[in-house]
């Protein structure tokens, strides 16, 4: 019963990690093809995976890219399945940052000297 509950929980993890190219580490899914050959050439693909951004963010990089970089133009189809390969399977995350901490617990507010005494 326990081994058939961890295969469970390690079914995600381990096909997950079936469907990220060893080399470069990207996603396995239409059009990484396309981003594995043109944004490797000029930086890490770890560049790429560790960004997240919507499809209109991603856009706007690319252009600043072209515009600064020298990034060469790509053919429209080609743009289009990077773009689609990119917002698919680097989109934006949540905020994964903790709640502030309440003024009530930071140091020199009056409940904080109260709990003292």
């Amino acid at each position: 019963m326990r081994a058939a509950l961890l295969l469970l929980l390690l079914l995600p993890a381990l096909t997950s990690a079936a469907d990220v190219d060893e080399v470069t580490g990207l996603i396995r899914n239409p059009g990484w093809e396309q981003v594995r050959a043109h944004c490797g050439g000029c930086h890490s693909h770890a560049l790429v995976t560790s960004q997240r951004a919507d499809r209109n963010t991603w856009l706007d990089t690319l252009r600043w890219m072209q515009a600064t970089q020298n990034l060469w133009q790509f053919e429209p189809s080609v743009e289009t399945q990077i773009l689609d390969y990119l917002a698919e399977n680097y989109p934006p995350m949540a905020n994964r940052r903790r709640a502030p901490i309440p003024p009530s617990l930071m140091p020199g507010s009056d409940k904080e000297m109260a709990n003292k005494q």
